[in-house]
């Protein structure tokens, strides 16, 4: 993962206040899409296990 340098953003919704972001690892951008999957799989295996009891 690549590591970011400490740097200034726009906080969400506001056009003029900033804040400090400090250095950090960027996360994985699979995280998100692999977290979702795994729900829906359990999910989805559950409802089949109570539709066929």
């Amino acid at each position: 993962m690549p590591h970011v340098q400490q740097h200034r953003r726009r906080l969400p919704g506001s056009w003029f206040r900033t804040t400090t972001v400090q250095s950090h690892y960027r996360r994985s951008p699979t995280l998100i899409p692999t977290a979702i999957a795994i729900i829906a799989t359990a999910t989805a295996l559950i409802l089949l296990l109570i539709i066929l009891l």
